[in-house]
């Protein structure tokens, strides 16, 4: 057992009714560890509203934002306030579910090469969730919206993927992420130009240019309760909102700023970790 104390990172935007829910899915997976819990929010509440927030929970050390720049530059105002060994950044709709917090620690820190993780991710019926993926060239990227405008498919299962088994992979979804404190100095934070969407495949690609693996660690569990606001519409109306076009100008910004090279990092994201694959299919 490795004694690393945690720092989790909620991001918080007109949704105190998941954060309550949250922070107490963390208590109660961290209670042999040493944690804090930073709360960034974009929600520029009034003076008397923080102060009743903070009052409603003084174990939370809460960074109020003076206005919303986005997802990104939230994410960067608390991981600054933060002093844990492990940074964990999450989204407020999420719940740590049936696995141990203090296994994946020991993993992340037992593993020098590893600067990144993120968990299996399932919706609250248990269904698995897409969370890591390979990086996507523009024409697999029209390739998934004309998929999900004419077949009307949300998520996207990899057939060939094993959900069950530790693996790097190219890049891990944000609504969990476990990070290195020591990697993160060298790779730095989140790129604050991304205002929503893609800020975490960036960041998961930046981690493989300073040589760190970014892994996917089933054994741990966690309920993603997402909306998927950029495609719910896009399926069910054929129609593109604000956040289509957020996640569209977002991708194409990553292909720009890489100059359109997202050659895989992780062996086709089936590199497996055969020593560690004792998980147990559900």
């Amino acid at each position: 057992m490795v004694s690393a104390k945690l720092s989790f990172v909620i991001i918080e935007y007109n949704c105190l009714e998941n954060i309550y829910v949250c922070v107490d899915s963390i208590l109660s997976a961290c209670k042999k560890i040493p944690c804090e819990i930073v709360i960034s929010s974009n929600s520029v509440y009034s003076q008397e509203k923080q102060a009743l927030l903070q009052e409603a929970m003084p174990h939370i050390k809460w960074v109020f934002n003076k206005n919303n720049k986005g997802f990104a530059s939230g994410m960067n105002a608390g991981i600054v306030n933060t002093s844990g060994e492990i940074i964990v950044l999450l989204n407020p709709d999420l719940e740590i579910a049936h696995g141990s917090m203090q296994k994946a620690v020991d993993y992340l820190m037992a593993h020098q090469s590893v600067g990144l993780m993120g968990p299996r991710v399932v919706d609250q019926k248990g269904n698995i969730q897409d969370s890591c993926r390979k990086f996507m060239t523009l024409k697999e990227l029209f390739l998934r919206v004309y998929i999900r405008i004419f077949h009307g498919k949300d998520v996207l299962i990899a057939p060939e993927f094993d959900y069950t088994s530790i693996q790097t992979v190219d890049w891990v979804i944000g609504a969990f992420i476990m990070v290195k404190r020591n990697a993160l100095e060298q790779v730095g934070l989140l790129d604050p130009n991304y205002f929503l969407y893609v800020e975490d495949m960036d960041w998961c690609k930046r981690f493989w240019n300073h040589g760190f693996q970014v892994m996917y660690y089933p054994l741990l569990e966690v309920v993603y309760k997402a909306d998927r606001k950029s495609i719910s519409v896009l399926i069910s109306k054929k129609l593109f909102n604000k956040h289509t076009f957020y996640h569209l100008k977002s991708y194409l910004r990553f292909l720009l700023k890489n100059k359109f090279k997202v050659a895989q990092k992780s062996q086709n994201s089936i590199n497996k970790m055969e020593s560690d694959t004792n998980y147990v299919k559900a």
